[in-house]
């Protein structure tokens, strides 16, 4: 009778832990998971930024959805209480034997999410909690033009080149790619041995946070990779990612565990120094200049125009870097007819420009200018400072004391909640942003920083 309810008790406990994460099987890459959606939803539409993209009359996406949706059930003949109850609920996605980017999870188009699903993998789940499976099915099926079959418990979507086989278990309905990855998924869940969560001590420890937002990435499966920030420049153990808006701002951090972080400390370097600076624009960004990424390749890539011309920027930056310490600062605009940019290198030693005469440059006074495609580039010291810029020295004078970094009072309230070392670190004016591609007033602002922590790099990000 004493194994009996033991073993009762052991079989509550496993059942009273169980949610989507126990369909994700110990031998895939990685899953994301947002959990409890209704409950974060408020939240999340009272950050700033979020509230006038929702809810705003200019934009209005959160009455757009529900009018599309009320529409699209109608006509289908399917409650949309169906759908609300997937959405409010935990959503999962989970994939073996692919690369995971942060464009592929996040889109304002409905159709990108149904050719997602069109398209799902072989070795790939969604997860999400339902008590109407058949029905939301039949919604999917329809949105998708594609014909649904049962068989035995098992649903099929399908036409003449698409299958996707879903079941419903435990409340939750699982969609896959292939019958084996819907059954293994199935199997993980009932047998705990099976699961992820149970094989890696990290995705336990992940989630027993509390949050909106989780990630878990074996080795290198996450491919975040921009024009300021990049995860693939040294080797990786494992990323996870946790995402909790609390009305007043969204705050998402990136933990890239580190297979060695030998000689890591020298890539941190004080970030004060950016108050200072100029803000042109609508961003502002610094990073040590002797930081793990490519920051040549990066600045580079700003620049239009014949390989050979992005070549030759490469060129002149690694050479500049070279006799540069400290931290590197850029900042601009990210969209507009004209677009200003500048960075800011701090020397080491006194540079001579002389250098630039090879790749074509020509003096002008007190500046040196290079031309390129649409313009030109121009470079001018200013005590330990060498100015790259694509304007004038004139235009550049006039707009750089104009606005500094320290004016920002958004910038200046986030910061202080960061560490003063880092690695990188980067300002959006978002709401400027908008009004620039939108010719809307906008609100929003986004920050993030690199920070170097024991075995880890770091990406703390806020967006308000």
């Amino acid at each position: 009778m004493r194994r009996f309810w033991s073993i009762l008790l052991i079989l509550l406990c496993v059942f009273a832990i169980a949610d989507a994460t126990s369909f994700v099987p110990r031998d895939y890459d990685f899953f994301v998971l947002l959990k409890g959606n209704s409950l974060y939803y408020d939240k999340l539409s009272s950050v700033p930024l979020f509230r006038f993209m929702l809810k705003d009359d200019k934009i209005a996406l959160e009455s757009l959805f529900v009018s599309l949706l009320e529409n699209t059930c109608n006509n289908v003949g399917v409650p949309i209480s169906s759908v609300y109850e997937a959405l409010e609920n935990d959503i999962l996605f989970a994939a073996k034997g692919t690369e995971f980017t942060l464009e592929q999870f996040f889109s304002l188009d409905l159709n990108y999410y149904l050719q997602v699903l069109r398209n799902i993998g072989s070795n790939s789940i969604i997860v999400m909690k339902s008590s109407k499976p058949e029905q939301l099915l039949r919604l999917m099926a329809k949105l998708m033009d594609l014909k649904m079959t049962k068989n035995e418990k098992i649903w099929v979507l399908h036409d003449t080149d698409v299958a996707i086989f879903a079941s419903a278990h435990e409340g939750y309905l699982v969609i896959s790619g292939s019958r084996t990855a819907l059954l293994k998924a199935i199997d993980a869940y009932d047998l705990e041995q099976l699961q992820m969560k149970n094989e890696e001590p990290a995705v336990r420890e992940l989630l027993n946070q509390s949050a909106w937002l989780y990630g878990f990435f074996k080795r290198d499966t996450l491919r975040l990779k921009g024009l300021f920030v990049s995860t693939n420049d040294v080797e990786t153990e494992y990323v996870s990612v946790l995402g909790v808006p609390s009305g007043e701002s969204l705050k998402i951090e990136v933990r890239q565990q580190l297979r060695s972080a030998t000689g890591m400390e020298k890539y941190v370097s004080s970030a004060t120094g950016m108050l200072g600076m100029p803000f042109i624009g609508n961003f502002a960004f610094s990073a040590t200049a002797a930081g793990p990424m490519d920051l040549a390749d990066s600045l580079s890539q700003w620049f239009q125009g014949a390989q050979d011309e992005v070549k030759k920027i490469y060129e002149i930056v690694s050479y500049i870097l070279k006799s540069s310490t400290g931290r590197v600062y850029m900042t601009g605009d990210l969209f507009g007819d004209q677009i200003r940019l500048v960075t800011i290198f701090e020397l080491s030693k006194d540079l001579d420009l002389s250098f630039l005469i090879k790749y074509g440059a020509r003096s002008f006074g007190s500046e040196i200018r290079l031309p390129i495609i649409d313009g030109f580039l121009s470079f001018f010291q200013s005590d330990r400072r060498l100015i790259m810029t694509n304007m004038t020295k004139a235009q550049y004078d006039t707009a750089a004391n104009r606005r500094r970094v320290r004016d920002d009072v958004t910038y200046q309230y986030i910061s202080r909640n960061y560490a003063t070392q880092d690695v990188l670190r980067l300002f959006v004016d978002v709401g400027s942003l908008l009004r620039a591609m939108l010719g809307i007033n906008a609100v929003g602002k986004f920050f993030l920083t690199q920070q170097f922590d024991g075995q880890a790099f770091v990406y703390r990000m806020e967006v308000m």
